[in-house]
């Protein structure tokens, strides 16, 4: 019978017979003192096994059990602290002020933590071939010296068979593990047994569920050729190709074995890869609205074909409008363009803008190759040509306008959103030339999106922005009003009105040649969907091209609301100027579904 069953059962016993009067046990408190190693993690452990610890405000009817239970709570102490690696730790319990308010000490001499000494792997079964070594301790993460804990021993057997895997072994199993415990060294010698199993080679490549996407692309996707020593790496990199086409709900892969090897000079025993696929829908249907006072009213409309000839291609078509911008963009991407992880996009956007700071009406048409090199970074170049009419104080200028757009992102962290706390990098550069006046400028900009959610408050998320931004080569007039930087408004300085924190001749916006702006929230999760915010807004244009950081830099700060719902979140903030100028509201509001502006 367990040992907690025990002590609840005997705890029901003494309850039912009642306690002496001068036994009745009044709620205490519980200490651990460590000696030793003393760090908060350990203690931590400890108090979280401690039974005594846990109820210390619903004691047990009498000091003869609460003395039980502390017994108990040693053994488990004990075995915490063989777990991380102090094989010598002593424990000791003392129960004092009966009378008053009692207190339960632990007193914990944790001894010296065992080292791992020599580590073997044994294999059981045939021999590996001539150009396969067992792994090292180093290759397993377990080197001489380092801490014996169990997490390290465990971690050790899975570093252990995922080496094997890599290595054609998928079937690799362990057929036990030895630890040895040298009390005279302090040290833990560990010896693992591992069956590897047939060693495999990829075979054929089957796709089941395939619908309206053709075959030929989905193989466009496969990272390697039959007769490879198979390896899950390469058949997880097949899971991420097909998983960013979007085009699938359903991706399962798993493998079968294909017959016999064909004699002993092929060694390998072939395996297929079966992979179930159920197709999506094609075609969407977007739906974006949002409000703020300094804008009015926006929305926009979009379809997106995501399979339009059956080779993943995408085209979208969307729309936007609200009181100053109205714009269209159509879009066209050609997925695994000469390269599975590469694709080409070719874009058009006719824009009518007429925001204070200047009216323009352009046309934009680009093409750009978009490489992705695994999960974290994406490189992306191209060509644009820009038809710009602006006109900013009655001076109407005409522009054409030949560029070269090139992208950085870098992603540290998991998968969007990040699984615990992670970062974004983005970096833009893109050299314009004049056909018109022979000038030419480039014009750069670097943003890092950070995200933190807090140890211990998962309910709580922190989001910082840090925008940064330069144009060089060519003086103020000589730049688009609508390629100079702005600052103000929803997605930058909430508080001020759209792009009115920077240079200004009167009360309009002139632009600037650098930006700077940073951004702090905090979310709270209240109840299912619904949370608060809280956020900081700082930083302006600057019309030289190094930011400045004196007076110039303005800071906004206000609430938020958020409802999340399937077709998008739903925001509402509302946002404070600190000192506010003449030209400046009191507050300013943003509503929004999705993010539109």
């Amino acid at each position: 019978m367990d040992r907690k069953i025990l002590i609840i059962f005997f705890a029901a016993l003494l309850a039912a017979g009642g306690p002496a009067r001068g036994e009745r046990v009044e709620p205490y408190s519980v200490s651990i003192h460590l000696h030793g190693e003393k760090t908060d993690r350990l203690e931590g452990l400890l108090r979280d096994v401690s039974t005594a610890a846990a109820h210390r405000d619903t004691p047990p009817p009498s000091f003869t059990l609460l003395e039980a239970i502390a017994r108990d709570d040693a053994k488990k102490m004990k075995k915490i602290l063989r777990a991380e690696s102090f094989y010598t730790a002593a424990i000791e319990i003392d129960l004092k002020d009966r009378d008053r308010s009692p207190r339960l000490y632990f007193s914990v001499t944790t001894g010296p933590p065992f080292l791992i000494g020599a580590v073997k792997v044994e294999i059981a079964g045939p021999p590996l071939p001539p150009d396969l070594l067992p792994p090292g301790q180093v290759e397993i993460l377990l080197p001489p010296g380092s801490r014996g804990t169990s997490t390290a021993i465990l971690n050790a057997e899975t570093a252990i068979l995922n080496y094997f895997r890599r290595r054609g072994y998928p079937a690799v199993k362990t057929a036990g593990r030895e630890v040895v415990v040298d009390y005279a060294a302090n040290s833990v010698s560990v010896t693992y047994r591992v069956e590897p199993g047939p060693r495999c080679r990829f075979a054929a490549t089957k796709f089941i569920g395939l619908e309206e996407v053709r075959e030929k692309f989905v193989r466009r996707q496969i990272p390697y050729r039959p007769g490879r020593i198979y390896s899950p790496v390469l058949v997880q990199t097949l899971r991420n190709r097909l998983a960013r086409t979007g085009l699938f709900t359903t991706l399962l892969i798993s493998t079968e074995e294909a017959g016999e090897p064909e004699g002993e000079g092929d060694p390998l025993q072939p395996l297929d890869v079966l992979v179930t696929l159920r197709e999506r829908d094609p075609n969407t249907v977007g739906l974006e609205a949002g409000y703020s006072t300094d804008i009015g009213f926006g929305g926009a409309v979009s379809w997106e074909d995501r399979n339009l000839f059956g080779r993943g291609e995408l085209f979208r078509l969307r729309v936007f409008g609200s009181e100053e911008l109205y714009y269209a963009e159509g879009l066209f991407r050609i997925p695994t363009f000469l390269h599975p992880d590469q694709s080409l996009s070719l874009t058009i956007q006719p824009v009518y803008d007429r925001p204070k700071a200047y009216d323009s009406d352009r046309i934009r048409a680009s093409a750009v190759l978009r490489r992705e090199f695994g999960d974290t970074f994406v490189f992306s170049a191209g060509t644009a040509l820009t038809f710009d009419r602006v006109e900013q104080f009655n001076d109407q200028r005409e522009f054409y306008l030949f560029s070269i757009p090139l992208n950085v992102q870098l992603k540290v962290g998991g998968d969007q959103p990040f699984r615990r706390a992670g970062a974004l990098f983005l970096f833009q550069a893109e050299p314009y030339f004049d056909i018109q006046r022979d000038t030419s400028f480039i014009k750069t900009m670097a943003t890092g999106n950070f995200l933190c959610r807090l140890p211990g408050l998962d309910f709580l998320t922190a989001l910082a922005r840090v925008t940064v931004g330069s144009i060089r080569e060519a003086d103020l007039e000589e730049v688009p009003a609508d390629l100079r930087f702005y600052a103000g408004g929803a997605n930058s300085i909430r508080g001020y009105s759209y792009q009115m924190v920077g240079p200004l001749v009167g009360r309009d916006p002139v632009g600037g040649l650098s930006l700077f702006t940073t951004s702090f929230e905090l979310n709270c999760q209240v109840i299912g969907d619904f949370g608060v915010a809280a956020f900081l807004d700082g930083g302006a244009a600057f019309a030289e091209r190094q930011p400045s950081w004196g007076d110039e830099i303005r800071w906004g700060a206000g609430p938020g609301l958020r409802y999340f719902t399937p077709i998008g979140p739903i925001g509402l903030d509302v946002g404070f100027p600190i000192e506010p100028r003449e030209v400046d509201s009191d507050f300013q509001v943003y509503v929004s579904i999705a993010q539109i502006y």
